[in-house]
């Protein structure tokens, strides 16, 4: 993967997946401290720490705690949370090391990083892609096509997008709230189960 500069995150149990898929989630990018930060394994390090009950509690810590239980539906333990992220791959879609923790990414940086996004879709072929936030799925590559929407019982339809790898295999892609942002854990958990447990 000669454009990724970020190396996904793969759980051990990544192909068993969860209900039978292999479900990718997406980030938006790294924020960097100092360019010795950014180094290739660094979402890697990120995802170790989190279910280390050795490792000191830090902030940015409780948006992936958030996101996690919501995903499970339940409040997770540290096993817990090591069974889950070993579940699923990670993957920050932006190629370049953001310098402060609420600075955007540029246009130019979302559509540099295009072609590492559909590296590690044709490397690892997900059946879903729960995406972070809006600002994100609004920025990720046009090639594709409209899917499906999420229909929920109290009659909310949430939009999902797909996109095609070599063979003709669908990758469904879902936009979520960000998890650092006004999140229902509740809410998100329905729609994630019913969108990774959909046939299409």
């Amino acid at each position: 993967m000669k454009h990724v500069k970020f190396l996904p995150w793969v759980g051990d149990n990544y192909t068993t997946g969860l209900h039978g898929k292999r479900v990718m989630v997406l980030g938006e990018s790294h924020y960097c401290a100092s360019p010795e930060e950014a180094v290739p394994q660094i979402t890697h390090e990120i995802i170790a720490d989190l279910y280390d009950a050795e490792s000191e509690h830090e902030g940015y810590k409780n948006t992936y705690t958030k996101f996690a239980n919501a995903l499970s539906g339940k409040r997770l333990s540290f096993d817990g949370k090591r069974t889950l992220w070993h579940s699923i791959l990670f993957y920050n879609y932006v190629q370049f090391p953001i310098s402060g923790a609420r600075v955007a990414p540029t246009t130019e940086e979302f559509a540099a990083s295009e072609a590492a996004f559909f590296e590690v879709l044709e490397a690892y072929r997900p059946d879903c892609v729960i995406a972070w936030g809006k600002r994100l799925y609004r920025n990720m590559p046009q090639r594709g096509y409209q899917l499906p929407d999420v229909e929920m019982s109290n009659g909310d339809c949430i939009e999902t997008w797909g996109y095609e790898t070599a063979g003709g295999h669908v990758v469904q892609v879902l936009s979520i709230t960000h998890p650092s942002a006004a999140f229902s854990p509740d809410y998100w958990h329905g729609v994630m189960q019913r969108f990774i447990q959909r046939t299409l």
